[in-house]
C-alpha cells in the first residue's frame, strides 16, 4: 500500500509545480537605501499643466546645492576610504555616547548619500532641461532668465567633476578658515572635558 501512496505524492508533486523566480526584495534593506527601484520610464503630465518659468530658479538653485553636497560628500566618502580603521580604531568601530558605528557601516552610508545624491542631481537636471521648459515659450523677464542661466552654468561646471570642485573649494575656505576652526574646536573640546 505505501508504494501507492508514494506514486500519487510523487504525481501530486508533478501537478504543483510552478514556476521559480528569484527576486531581490530590498524593502526592508536599510543598508542600501541609496539605491531604491528605479522609478517610472515615462510621466503622465496633463496638457492643461503649465510650466510657469519663475519656478525655474528654484529647481536650478537645488541642482547646483545639491552638486555641491555630492563634491564634498564624494570627497568626504574617498577620504574616509583610504583611512585604515586598526589605524584609528581598536574595536572597527568610531564615536561614543549613542553615537557609535561600524567603520564599515560609515564607508556604506556615505557611498548611499554619493549614489541618492547622484540620483537626485541627474533627475534635476533632466527635469530643468526638459522641452517643456523651453525658453522659446519663457516669461521670464531677461534678468530672471540670465540668473536661472548662470545658476545653471554653475552647476554645470561643477557637474563636471564635483568631487574636484569641493577639494578645490575646501582648499579655499581652509587658508581663509583654518585658524577659526581650531579655535571653535578646541572651544567644544574645552566644554566637553570636565
Amino acid at each position: 500500500m505505501q508504494p501507492d501512496a508514494t506514486r500519487v505524492a510523487f504525481r501530486q508533486r508533478m501537478k504543483t509545480a510552478g514556476e521559480v523566480r528569484f527576486i531581490k526584495d530590498r524593502s526592508g534593506d536599510k543598508s542600501e537605501w541609496g539605491w531604491g527601484p528605479q522609478g517610472p520610464f515615462e510621466r503622465e503630465i496633463d496638457d492643461d499643466f503649465v510650466f510657469n518659468p519663475k519656478h525655474l530658479k528654484p529647481l536650478a538653485e537645488t541642482l547646483r546645492s545639491s552638486l555641491m553636497a555630492l563634491g564634498h560628500v564624494s570627497s568626504a566618502y574617498d577620504r574616509f576610504a583610504k583611512i585604515k580603521s586598526r589605524n584609528v580604531s581598536p574595536d572597527g568601530s568610531l564615536g561614543g555616547k549613542g553615537y557609535i558605528a561600524k567603520i564599515s557601516d560609515i564607508r556604506r552610508q556615505l557611498m548611499n548619500c554619493v549614489e541618492a545624491l547622484s540620483a537626485v542631481t541627474d533627475t534635476i537636471y533632466d527635469e530643468i532641461h526638459a522641452p517643456h521648459w523651453d525658453p522659446a515659450e519663457d516669461t521670464l523677464s531677461p534678468r530672471d532668465r540670465e540668473e536661472v542661466k548662470q545658476i545653471v552654468e554653475d552647476a554645470e561646471g561643477i557637474k563636471e567633476d564635483p568631487e574636484g570642485w569641493a577639494e578645490e573649494t575646501e582648499e579655499e575656505e581652509g587658508v581663509e578658515k583654518a585658524p577659526k576652526i581650531a579655535k571653535l574646536a578646541s572651544r567644544c573640546l574645552a566644554r566637553r572635558d570636565p
